[in-house]
């Protein structure tokens, strides 16, 4: 078998089934039964890694078969993979089957035939000799499978030739497998215009999160695909492969498997891979010769070797060469003697200095090869650093780190840019106890920048108090807090009033807030002010601040937008705060965005934070879960902001009609968040509230929300108030209290500011619920349409549909429930979206089939899906659909691994859990 196995798709001898090979195991089905009556001949080709030995084994599983394979240290056996096939079935009675001069000539390879092997024998006497033995064996249709083709010998590889042009007049399945790289051009040849052809391409995206399974995050999966190309062998490799100490530790199986294929290598092809593992992801064989110090001949013969043995491989159009995958690159470097590693990179360093490369180009080589005190190491290094620190920090970090750990003499310089590049790529705690150094021995002109980043980072830690109080205290130290110098230390101040709910207090430091556009700390302060004062309670009034500082922010360009991050997520906030969804997602979207590419990770919780929430309002509730994943998997467990994401989290399965684990959420997110930040408190108290609802718990959730501020919510920020009515007057009006649902909703008329769109949706609803008035649900749905709240727009026409169907409107009853089951169907929200299909089959109106099974089979997979479900035979399916029985039979192959069942009723067990009914 192939050695490169992906070992995390599991065998079907552990019940579970194979990952987007369907297509594949299809065809070599349907090839399977064309054999029971005349010989076939398939092809399997894929390159390393690609799961042609896991394909294989899965085809043979349902049937008998002969499986052999070729391996590279058996290349000057004859017939060595058909051997192994056969030997078990060849023994002294076949040779009855067989003439004496066949059995002779076949004794040379299967002694047991005859006594007398002939010894000298003309090759097409043989091979037609071999032919006779396959008719023999095929008394039945018979499998023969014979895998790693690409290491078979030259006469096997003639005997395919041979078959291919004289094919057996037996029902016999011959399938080869080979590399399409290290195929020999003969085998390849024969085959390509007589064999079926089953091409084993890269996983699609849908396959390899299935592979990986849900214990990784949607980002990790993503960027786990991205890296592995779709290869399972690489995916289920690089899914295990941990770093510790700044040194990639690979799965041992993965490891060994690699390492056996270079351990082939001879002397000079080993020895100039080792040098390329050296120099980098590409490389061109003068820079190989200078460190292998071998002739630049020898290193272009190595890579014909190299090549052909699908090592390495050419970049297209540039005359340099690159590994087949940065894995293969990691075993040959990991099988340098450490000694030489050290010579060979002090090579690589010298030479790229003699011929002027820049000092980021040098800085890995330096790194692995300097000495303590080598004054000219530790410059190159800090050049490097400085070069790449904006959009590579954590690269950055390392190389500021070497360079004070070589330097003789500390540089408090170097410390005080390895601790920003620590903190903004998410090092928080080492940045911390290097900022720790450095302010004590930074001059107080320079101080204001490190001790707001530095507070910063204490504040997303969860010291707050340490933050604060070091923000005062070096603002204190100012000689003029109102000057551009202090104005870091203004701006932090702000920011951390303003992550804790604090609104009051950060209205003193805007007050010194440049106004001239020109000003580098415009920006940040308009995106704070724009916040402040669209949380401050008159939002109407705050839209034109708010909208002003969002095309501020769009006028800036990438690295000033990263170096004001949270300051922008604030604005973000502002902007969902007066309704205007769309721009907010936008620019919390381009923060992930940037933040992520860029290596900016110590804010990356808060603006996935952010774009979840953003996502849920926008009704793509599985982009949200993906941003909530990602951010929960970012923070540590015991910072405060871990609460909010719990918040959205409970507001993301909410909608998704997960209610159990949405409740759950909730409510950890309400302990988690305490009293540190108000306005957050009190939206997770409305997503609780909220899940409540949507569960059917209509008395609990009114009940847990006047224990926790009373009638009148006076403890809770206007905003969070208006929704907070608004779900306390639908859980009454679900109930059928209408009379406390109408004083919620009288409660909520109080708040709303009728001018903005944001305050009408929840207005509108809060009395469509209360008086079950369709008009005022269709004004709320227009007004959540206007603004891109496509959920809150279906509730609303739910609602609406299912008042007009009451008072007898059939058809506008109808228009609105099929706008607001598409809706929900669109964003995955199942229980509503089937509610709506209920209302809908109540109107005497047939829905078809739109939930997840839609999007996962086909509509004649589906079709198929529902007769296996009513007990249809394969022949009663194909006499209804008009299909033959093997075509019948191919679409449930599909079905079992789309579904990932094996049977029958496994396909009745899914079926019936996705009933809408």
């Amino acid at each position: 078998m192939d050695h490169l196995e992906p070992q995390l798709i599991p065998h079907r001898a552990q019940g579970r089934p194979l990952v987007g090979r369907a297509a594949q195991l299809a065809r070599l089905t349907d090839t399977a039964a064309q054999a029971r009556s005349e010989f076939r001949l398939v092809e399997v080709v894929g390159e390393p890694g690609m799961g042609k030995s896991r394909l294989l084994a899965e085809f043979t599983a349902s049937r008998p078969a002969l499986r052999g394979r070729a391996a590279a240290q058996e290349r000057d056996v004859p017939f060595a993979p058909l051997v192994d096939a056969l030997v078990d079935q060849v023994d002294a009675s076949l040779a009855d089957r067989l003439s004496e001069p066949e059995a002779q000539l076949l004794a040379a390879v299967f002694p047991v035939l005859s006594k007398k092997p002939v010894t000298e024998v003309p090759r097409a006497r043989l091979y037609r000799a071999v032919r006779s033995l396959l008719r023999a064996l095929a008394v039945a249709p018979t499998v023969v499978v014979l895998d790693d083709m690409h290491w078979a010998d030259e006469s096997t590889v003639e005997l395919i030739d041979y078959l291919v042009r004289h094919p057996l007049p037996a029902p016999v399945l011959l399938v080869v497998a080979y590399r399409p790289h290290q195929v020999s051009f003969r085998l390849s040849k024969a085959l390509a215009e007589h064999a079926v052809r089953v091409d084993l391409g890269p996983l699609s995206a849908a396959d390899a999160h299935q592979l990986l399974g849900p214990a990784l995050s949607q980002h990790m999966r993503d960027r786990l695909y991205e890296e592995s190309g779709g290869n399972p062998f690489y995916l289920d490799t690089l899914a295990r492969t941990r770093t510790q100490d700044d040194r990639v530790e690979l799965p041992e199986a993965a490891r060994a498997t690699l390492a056996a294929e270079l351990a082939g290598l001879a002397q000079p092809e080993a020895l100039v891979a080792r040098s390329a593992a050296v120099v980098g992801d590409t490389f061109e064989p003068a820079l190989i010769a200078h460190v292998a110090e071998v002739s630049e001949h020898v290193v272009l013969q190595a890579f014909d070797d190299l090549v052909a043995r699908d090592v390495l491989r050419e970049v297209e159009g540039s005359g340099r060469f690159r590994f087949r995958h940065s894995l293969v690159r990691q075993v040959a470097y990991d099988s340098a003697a450490a000694g030489w590693r050290h010579g060979a990179h002090a090579r690589i360093a010298a030479y790229l200095a003699k011929v002027g490369a820049p000092a980021a180009r040098r800085a890995e080589h330096v790194l692995k090869s300097a000495k303590y005190g080598d004054q000219t190491a530790v410059d190159t290094l800090t050049a490097a650093a400085r070069a790449v620190a904006t959009h590579q920090p954590a690269l950055a970090a390392a190389w500021f780190e070497a360079a004070l750990h070589l330097a003789v003499d500390d540089d408090i310089k170097v410390r005080t840019e390895l601790a920003f590049c620590q903190g903004i790529s998410g090092r928080i705690m080492p940045a911390l106890e290097t900022f720790g150094t450095a302010l004590r021995a930074l001059p107080p002109d320079d101080r204001a920048w490190a001790a707001s980043f530095a507070s910063l980072l204490a504040h997303l830690r969860g010291e707050y108090d340490w933050a604060r109080l070091l923000l005062t205290a070096e603002l204190n130290r100012q000689p003029d807090p109102d000057s551009d110098a202090a104005a870091p230390l203004r701006l932090q101040l702000v920011l951390d009033a303003a992550l804790r709910g604090d609104i009051q207090a950060a209205k003193p430091f805007l007050d010194a807030a440049p106004s001239d556009d020109r000003n580098r700390w415009t920006v940040p302060f308009a995106a704070l002010d724009a916040y402040i004062k669209a949380a401050d309670g008159n939002r109407f009034a705050a839209v034109p601040v708010v909208l002003a500082a969002a095309r501020l922010v769009d006028a800036s360009d990438d690295d000033e937008f990263l170096r004001w991050l949270p300051a922008i997520h604030m604005l973000c906030w502002a902007e969902v705060l007066i309704g205007e969804h769309r721009l907010a997602l936008r620019h919390f979207t381009k923060s992930v965005t940037l933040a992520r590419d860029n290596g900016h990770l110590y804010f990356m919780p808060q603006l996935l934070h952010g774009q979840a929430f953003a996502y849920v309002v926008a009704g793509r509730t599985a982009d949200g879960l993906a941003a909530a994943d990602e951010a929960l998997e970012a923070t540590h467990p015991q910072v405060g902001s871990r609460g909010v994401l719990m918040g959205v989290w409970c507001q993301l399965n909410s909608w998704r009609g997960q209610h159990p684990s949405a409740i759950r959420a909730g409510r950890r997110a309400i302990a988690k968040i305490g009293s540190g930040n108000p306005m957050f408190a009190a939206l997770a108290r409305n997503q609780l509230l909220l899940a409540q609802v949507h569960a059917g718990n209509y008395a609990a959730a009114v009940d847990e929300m006047l224990a926790a501020g009373g009638p009148e919510l006076s403890a809770i920020d206007p905003f969070n108030r208006l929704i907070s009515f608004f779900l306390l007057a639908r859980a009454e009006a679900l109930r059928g209290d209408h009379t406390a649902a109408r004083q919620w909703a009288e409660r909520a008329g109080r708040l709303a500011d009728e001018r903005l769109d944001l305050d009408l949706v929840f207005l509108d609803l809060a009395w469509a619920y209360a008086d079950s008035d369709a008009d005022k649900a269709l004004t709320a749905a227009a007004a959540a349409e206007r603004i891109g709240m496509p959920l809150w727009e279906a509730t609303a026409r739910l609602l609406a549909g299912t008042c007009l169907a009451r008072d007898g409107h059939r058809d506008q009853a109808l228009r609105e429930l099929q706008v607001a089951a598409a809706i929900f169907n669109v964003s995955e929200a199942t229980e509503l979206h089937a509610a709506a299909v209920r209302e809908q089959r109540r109107l005497g109106v047939r829905v078809p089939h739109t939930g997840a099974l839609a999007n996962t089979l086909s509509p004649r997979e589906l079709d198929v899906a529902e007769l296996v479900c009513a007990g249809s035979t394969n022949q009663q399916i194909a006499e209804k659909l008009v299909l033959s029985v093997r075509t019948v039979e191919t679409h449930l192959t599909h079905i079992f691994a789309k579904l990932g069942v094996t049977n029958r009723a496994g396909v009745a067990r899914v079926l019936a859990s996705q009933s809408e009914d």
